[in-house]
């Protein structure tokens, strides 16, 4: 429980960073890239390249999504609806982790701290897309 509530805690520093840096167009889709990324780097580093292959490949619509997304700024609204999603699938991939893979690198208390960023995150990107626009969001 501490896990995800720290994750939560990371998910609030993160937005307030990204709105602090005038990033929000940009940094959120580029941070995808690092959420599969993460997982392979546990495996790869305990030794299990398959594993970290394979994590890599479960994880390019976050790859792809978050490079080709982050490319979008004059469609901030809608490219902050995809991305959201796709935070919270991580979110969901993050609860399910331990059933998909079993891998060796991950520390126990990883999954459920990623998910309470992913989820925030997601949750603040869809709350973004669904307002009317915010001009300094356009500027950012």
């Amino acid at each position: 429980m501490i896990e995800t509530i720290v994750g939560v805690l990371a998910g609030l520093a993160t937005i307030a960073l990204a709105r602090k840096i005038r990033g929000e167009h940009w940094v959120y889709a580029l941070s995808l890239i690092s959420l599969p990324t993460i997982y392979a780097g546990f495996a790869w580093y305990a030794g299990e390249t398959r594993i970290g292959w394979q994590e890599m490949l479960f994880g390019l619509p976050f790859l792809i999504g978050g490079v080709v997304l982050s490319l979008m700024r004059q469609q901030f609204r809608w490219a902050a609806a995809i991305v959201g999603a796709l935070w919270l699938a991580h979110g969901g991939y993050d609860l399910l982790h331990p059933q998909l893979f079993i891998n060796p690198g991950v520390p126990a208390w990883y999954p459920a701290f990623c998910a309470g960023v992913d989820i925030v995150v997601g949750l603040y990107l869809l709350s973004l897309a669904a307002t009317p626009a915010r001009r300094d969001l356009q500027t950012a």
